[in-house]
């Protein structure tokens, strides 16, 4: 591990332990400095080989990292992204594999605060709500943010193992919190679309078990049907009729498990037009047929408490 101290920066660099992996998190680097006007960048004694380049050759990690601003200003170059001008109160994202290089402006130097990290999970969150096209988050350097970043970078320079499952959890609150930032700062039309998308789900739930005609309940939001179809993908992950199909499917699990009701009669409750479509969807669904859904689960259930022949509210 590399480590350094003073009252103007900290920065702390180690491997990941082996909990990294079973939580999904590794972070790898975490820090802060303060680069006054004329200060070169980056300080070469504070930080590894990797972590320093050459600004006309640029660099590329294979891992995240966040940079908030708190002071001061510079520019921000990515290969999706030519030239982006950053000031105090940006946080700033690096992607995996994406060429960049960034500095602050030597007129003003700026403060940083960082942490680096990647694994299965933090990576699956990432990829879900941030995309290279959009690297800067304006105003997202807040105070909670920051201090979250400084506490992240104290519980990694501690290398006992009690403050690992710590630095884990912090590091998912963080990233939960930049979400959260960019949805309660969307533009007024974002909002206004998923605010239609979260009433079309609510239409869809009400009226899982009938025929819904996905076109007129696009044209009632005010929207056409491609727009809806996109955006509705994108903020659930399915299609419309994926989604409707999905909430059909998990009623009829929960009519098998909990009920005596024939399939039959559930394939019915549940919309669908007839027995062999609804054993096909579901077993293309869940990857069993409803009667081993219904099979194993009678194998777990409780031997004194008896099925009810209707299904529960």
């Amino acid at each position: 591990m590399k480590q350094g101290r003073s009252r103007d920066f900290l920065t702390a660099y180690h491997p990941p332990g082996r909990d990294a992996l079973i939580w999904g998190v590794r972070v790898l680097d975490a820090g802060f400095e303060a680069f006054p006007p004329g200060k070169p960048y980056p300080a070469k004694e504070h930080h590894p080989a990797p972590y320093l380049y050459d600004w006309e050759k640029g660099r590329v990690f294979s891992e995240y990292q966040l940079l908030a601003i708190t002071r001061g200003g510079g520019i921000l170059e990515t290969a999706t992204c030519p030239h982006l001008a950053l000031q105090a109160g940006d946080l700033f994202i690096l992607f995996p594999g994406e060429w960049h290089r960034f500095r602050p402006d030597p007129a003003t130097g700026w403060d940083e605060n960082f942490v680096g990290f990647d694994g299965d999970y933090a990576r699956h969150l990432m990829h879900a709500f941030f995309t290279p096209g959009e690297p800067i988050l304006r105003g997202a350097a807040t105070e909670e943010t920051v201090a979250l970043i400084r506490k992240i970078a104290h519980h990694v320079g501690d290398t006992s193992p009690e403050t690992a499952p710590l630095v884990f959890a912090d590091m998912i609150t963080l990233i939960t919190r930049l979400v959260l930032f960019t949805r309660v700062n969307a533009s007024s039309e974002c909002r206004s679309a998923r605010l239609k998308i979260t009433a079309a789900r609510e239409q869809i739930i009400a009226r899982a078990f009938q025929r819904i005609d996905f076109r007129r309940l696009a044209a009632s939001l005010g929207m056409s049907y491609t727009v809806f179809r996109r955006l509705f993908q994108k903020e659930t992950g399915h299609a419309p009729l994926a989604y409707q199909l999905e909430t059909r499917i998990n009623r009829a699990r929960v009519l098998l498990q909990q009920t005596d009701l024939s399939v039959t009669e559930i394939a019915h409750q549940t919309g669908f037009s007839n027995v062999f479509y609804f054993s096909k969807m579901f077993s293309n669904r869940t990857g069993q047929t409803p009667t081993a859904c219904r099979r194993i689960t009678g194998s777990n259930r409780d031997p004194h408490v008896k099925p009810s022949l209707r299904p529960k509210d």
